[in-house]
C-alpha cells in the first residue's frame, strides 16, 4: 500500500489567504476563538464551530452558511490534477517543512498509521458530524516520518523553485509548493513503502475520517488529508501542570507529602530535564526527583505518568481519572504567567520535559495512550489553507 497519494485539492489565494487561514479549532480557547471570528468574517473558524457554539441544528445552518460563503467568493483556487505540496511553517525561532497529500483510510486501520492519545467519544461524535454537515476537510492531520535523505533532497529541490503561495498569519509564516514532477512523487511513495507514521496532531480528524469512510462501505480511493514531516524537524513542547488554589493544606503540609514519596531539594528556577521536576508552591521553587520505579518503557515510564500516579493524585486527593480542575499549561507559556496565577490563588504547579521521541514511538508502537496534554508539538499546520473536496476530480 502506498502511504501518501498525490491528490487534487483547493489551494486559498494569495488575495484571501490572510483572512481566511486561521490556527486549527482545538489550539484555540473560546475567548481566542471568538476574538479571530469578530475580526475576520472570512476566517475558516466560522466553519469549523462546536457543539458549544449552538445546537446541532444552529451549528450546520451557521457552518454551512460560512462555507457557502467562502465558495461563492471564490477564495480557492482550484488545482484539478492530482499532486503532491510542499508545506512550510515557520516562527522567529523553528521551521519545518512537510509533504501534503492524502493518507489512504487503509493505512489507518492496518496499523501503517499510528497514534499516542486516545479520543473522547464526545468530541470524536462532533467532529464526525461537522466533516459529514460540511462536506469538505481544511484541517491536515500531522503527521511524522523518520527523517529520509532521497525525499529531503526531492522536497530541497522543490523549495528552490517559486512557491504557490507565501503569507504570514501572526507570527507564522507559511509557504506552499506544487511538487510537479511525476518521478519525484513516485520516488516519495517509494521511500516511504513499509514505512509507519505517527499522528503528532489530529487524533479526533483522523478517526473521525476513518469512521466515516467505514460507515459508507469502504469505498476505494480518497483518504485523510495529511501533512508528513520528518521526525529531525519536529519540535515537541510539554504541559506543566498547575493545581489551583487555595489548597486544603498549608505549604508545609504539602512539602511533607511530597518528601515522603521523592527527593525534595530547594531550586533557584523551574526544572524542565528527564526524571525529575519543579515544584512551585508558596513562592518559592523546589526539585524533586522520584526513586526508581523499574519499568523499562511503554506509558508507564513516562515522566508525566508518574507525576500523575506517584504526586498529584495521593499528594492532592485526586482519583486516577483526574480532576477537571487541573489546568495543563503549555511550556511555551512564560514561567513568569505561570508563577504569576499560583501566586494569585495560593496554588501550586509542577514543571516537567516532555516524552523524547524515542518514548514517543515505544508509545505508538506498544498502541498505549499517553495521559491527556502529554505532548504538544509547535508550531502546528493550519486550517483554510488547502480544501479537500470528495467531489473534486481531474480535468
Amino acid at each position: 500500500m502506498n502511504l501518501l497519494q498525490p491528490f487534487p485539492t483547493r489551494i486559498v489565494r494569495p488575495d484571501w489567504a490572510e483572512q481566511v487561514v486561521s490556527p486549527m479549532h482545538d489550539s484555540l480557547t473560546p475567548e481566542e476563538r471568538a476574538a479571530i471570528m469578530a475580526e475576520r468574517p472570512y476566517s475558516w473558524l466560522h466553519v469549523s464551530r462546536t457543539p458549544e457554539d449552538g445546537d446541532e441544528a444552529e451549528l450546520a445552518e451557521l457552518e454551512q452558511t460560512a462555507f457557502r460563503r467562502l465558495l461563492e467568493v471564490d477564495a480557492f483556487e482550484r488545482f484539478a490534477e492530482p499532486a503532491l505540496y510542499v508545506y512550510r511553517i515557520a516562527t522567529s525561532d523553528h521551521m519545518q517543512t512537510g509533504i501534503v497529500g492524502e493518507v489512504p483510510h487503509e493505512a489507518f486501520v492496518e496499523d501503517r498509521v499510528l497514534g499516542h492519545e486516545g479520543v473522547q467519544a464526545e468530541r470524536l461524535d462532533a467532529v464526525e458530524r461537522h466533516l459529514d454537515r460540511v462536506g469538505a476537510a481544511s484541517t491536515l492531520v500531522a503527521l511524522m516520518f523518520r527523517a529520509d535523505e532521497d525525499i529531503r533532497k526531492i522536497v530541497d529541490a522543490a523549495t528552490d523553485e517559486p512557491p504557490l503561495r507565501r503569507f504570514t498569519t501572526g507570527d507564522l509564516a507559511q509557504t506552499v509548493w506544487r511538487i510537479a514532477d511525476p518521478e519525484a512523487v513516485e520516488r516519495i511513495r517509494e521511500r516511504l513503502e513499509g514505512s509507519v507514521l505517527y499522528i503528532t496532531d489530529g487524533h479526533h480528524r483522523a478517526k473521525a475520517s476513518v469512521d466515516l469512510w467505514e460507515r459508507a462501505g469502504r469505498p476505494a480511493g480518497g483518504g485523510v488529508p495529511a501533512v508528513l514531516f520528518p521526525d529531525d524537524e519536529l519540535r515537541m513542547l510539554g504541559f506543566h501542570r498547575r493545581i489551583p488554589g487555595p489548597l486544603a493544606e498549608g505549604p508545609e503540609e504539602v512539602l511533607d507529602r511530597v518528601r515522603a514519596r521523592a527527593d525534595v531539594r530547594p531550586s533557584e528556577a523551574p526544572v524542565r530535564e528527564r526524571g525529575a521536576f519543579g515544584l512551585y508552591l508558596d513562592g518559592r521553587w523546589h526539585r524533586i526527583e522520584l526513586p526508581p520505579n523499574g519499568v523499562g518503557g511503554g506509558v508507564g515510564s513516562l515522566d508525566v505518568t508518574r507525576l500523575h500516579r506517584e504526586l498529584i493524585q495521593p499528594v492532592f486527593g485526586f482519583d486516577p481519572s483526574g480532576d477537571g480542575s487541573i489546568e495543563f499549561v503549555p511550556a511555551a507559556v512564560p514561567v513568569d504567567e505561570l508563577t504569576r496565577r499560583v501566586d494569585e490563588d495560593r496554588g501550586a504547579a509542577f514543571t516537567l520535559s516532555p516524552p523524547t521521541f524515542e518514548q514517543f514511538v515505544d508509545v505508538a508502537d506498544r498502541h498505549e495512550e499517553m495521559p491527556p496534554k502529554a505532548t504538544f508539538f509547535d508550531p502546528k499546520p493550519q486550517a483554510g489553507l488547502f480544501l479537500r473536496i470528495p467531489d473534486d476530480e481531474a480535468g
